[in-house]
């Protein structure tokens, strides 16, 4: 009889632990730097359900917004050292930390967001970028499109020389570039463009397009200058590499998928956002400037001394410009 006992505590002990193997689940803690209702925000929220579907709930992400659990400039380190488990948003704040997020920020780099699918599919940018994070301990899952983000000025530009003089919002990356098309960058806070326009602090910012409405720039500035400066703008889904490599092969799998799955549906709706732009430009009297490509070409050959920078910065960094120059040279796109 106590043997019978001491079996059934065995097997019962055995059917908990397949039990709650089977319906394990990883908690992912994912902080996006853009809020809820922005268009990042609810393209994370699409790649937070993929993964928990691809998954079964297996892996459920949990999607906190700026700042609720680190400052947005401190995420990298954080994630790195597992105080978060993942994150939404632009890797230009930890350029210091990964300089080739600078080589998806070269501007008129891809026309746009099918081209920018084709480097990364196509060209070797997706293996690049994650080698580029994996030296720091962050897996990169994928690129995210913003849409078109370009100049939205208080005067028109048709040349090169239009800039000259002029002081346009840009940090980081964007700022390096501003300075090189003979603007002055001045470094403003996201939430104080409007009033920096309103005041004339600035006479423009680079900016996506979609924000002629969101933030109501309508009322500050009249003009937009296509082709943007980046068609689209990327930003990044990125995860612990310990986390990630704890994972079953199944769940790493799943978690990438969603992330590609994720860029392609910006890939489809970053037109639609500028579509939707351009609309509210004609119906508030907003200009829509057309760059000539002679113009453009000017506007490219100037920032090619940044490329050449970027390039010098790291080996990957020097196979991402080479990989996008060889691109468009096969695009029929003069960039010497």
């Amino acid at each position: 009889m106590k043997r019978n006992v001491w079996l059934w505590f065995v097997l019962a002990g055995l059917f908990m632990g397949l039990g709650s193997t089977a319906f394990a689940e990883t908690k992912v803690r994912l902080q996006c730097v853009y809020p809820e209702k922005a268009y990042v925000g609810q393209n994370t929220l699409f790649f937070a359900e993929r993964v928990k579907e691809l998954t079964g709930g297996e892996v459920n992400i949990k999607v906190f917004w700026p700042d609720q659990l680190v400052k947005t400039n401190e995420a990298f380190d954080a994630m790195a050292k597992g105080m978060i488990d993942a994150y939404a948003g632009s890797m230009l704040y930890f350029a210091g930390f990964v300089p080739e997020v600078n080589c998806e920020w070269l501007p008129f780099g891809w026309a746009n967001p099918k081209e920018a699918q084709e480097l990364y599919e196509k060209h070797g940018w997706l293996d690049l970028m994650r080698q580029a994070t994996l030296k720091h301990g962050v897996h990169y899952v994928a690129p995210v499109g913003v849409a078109s983000m370009g100049l939205i000025t208080k005067f028109p530009v048709h040349g090169v020389d239009d800039l000259k003089g002029k002081k346009i919002r840009a940090v980081g990356m964007e700022a390096k570039i501003i300075d090189v098309l003979g603007a002055s960058p001045v470094a403003i806070a996201g939430a104080e463009q409007y009033m920096a326009m309103k005041q004339g602090t600035v006479d423009g910012t680079n900016y996506p397009f979609y924000t002629i409405n969101n933030y109501k720039f309508y009322e500050v500035a009249n003009h937009i200058i296509r082709p943007a400066l980046f068609s689209p703008g990327i930003v990044e889904i990125l995860i612990n590499q310990k986390l990630y490599a704890s994972l079953s092969e199944k769940n790493r799998k799943a978690i990438d998928q969603a992330g590609w799955e994720t860029f392609l549906r910006t890939v489809e709706l970053n037109p639609k956002y500028d579509e939707e732009a351009y609309k509210v430009c004609k119906e508030k009297n907003v200009a829509i400037i057309d760059l000539s490509p002679e113009v453009v070409d000017q506007l490219r050959k100037k920032t090619l001394p940044l490329w050449e920078e970027i390039a010098s910065k790291s080996e990957i960094s020097a196979k991402l410009v080479a990989s996008l120059k060889a691109y468009l040279k096969e695009k029929g796109v003069k960039i010497e």
